[in-house]
């Protein structure tokens, strides 16, 4: 019997600087993103594909698809080494001293971050990849207790507000992220509908991606297993609706 699937995906693994840290420098951020970007493979398996921005495709806002009226949020191409020199110039040795990579063990990304500190290492030699336990991994992200982190960032609900909202001080303060601009933006966007708003949350999007506070790399899949002969199946997995109202089988 072959079982047929529906993918979807609500959850980004994605590189997060702590702006807290030495990467409260805009450069820095840059520079490591730029050379990140690209540097891994997509892990085997199927369980993930690469990432088309920090939200994943699929998401709607007020019934439109969010990344077809968003438009591309890709930052445009920098001089990676140019950018770690110039923020350089205002940093010592000893800012580097803590600087690590941290994974959740057993996570299914452990060679995609092997793959990028190794790419940092020979360009940028500071750093060393530290992976951690689940419970560790969160409560330490969680506290803002890392200078750089692959992590999964999910857009609760599907909303694509929600996930960008995890990057003000009132949503968490994820990564701790401070700008007065992409606040105001993401606040006027509860206030716009339709285009517009998804307009003014793309705006966000690209800002966060821009700024290399956060670099997306992976979209988590995930499936609904449909058994041969299924019809008519209503399935919404940010509703989420599972609707079988009308549903046959052949």
């Amino acid at each position: 019997t072959t079982l047929t699937f529906l993918s979807y995906s609500d959850t980004t693994w994605s590189l997060l600087f702590n702006c807290s840290s030495v990467f409260a420098s805009t450069e820095l951020r840059q520079a490591l993103a730029s050379a990140a970007r690209g540097a891994a493979e997509v892990p085997d398996g199927g369980l993930y594909a690469a990432a088309n921005g920090l939200v994943p495709d699929g998401l709607t806002v007020d019934g439109m698809n969010y990344r077809d009226t968003a438009g591309d949020v890709t930052p445009a191409a920098m001089d990676a080494r140019a950018l770690y020199l110039t923020a350089r110039q205002t940093l010592t040795t000893s800012d580097f001293n803590k600087v690590s990579l941290m994974v959740p063990a057993g996570s299914g990304v452990t060679s995609a971050a092997e793959e990028i500190n190794g790419v940092w290492q020979r360009s940028f030699p500071l750093l060393l990849r530290r992976e951690v336990d689940e419970e560790t991994f969160a409560k330490r992200l969680a506290e803002g207790d890392y200078t750089i982190s692959l992590a999964p960032i999910s857009a609760e609900g599907g909303s694509v507000y929600n996930m960008l909202n995890q990057f003000t001080a009132a949503g968490g303060g994820l990564t701790g992220y401070a700008d007065s601009l992409y606040a105001t933006q993401l606040q006027a966007s509860t206030q716009a509908t339709g285009s517009s708003r998804c307009r003014l949350l793309g705006d966000c999007e690209r800002q966060l991606l821009n700024d290399a506070v956060a670099v997306p790399l992976f979209a988590q899949q995930k499936r609904l297993l449909i058994a041969p002969g299924i019809q008519n199946l209503i399935f919404d997995p940010f509703g989420p609706v599972l609707d079988l109202t009308y549903t046959t089988k052949e």
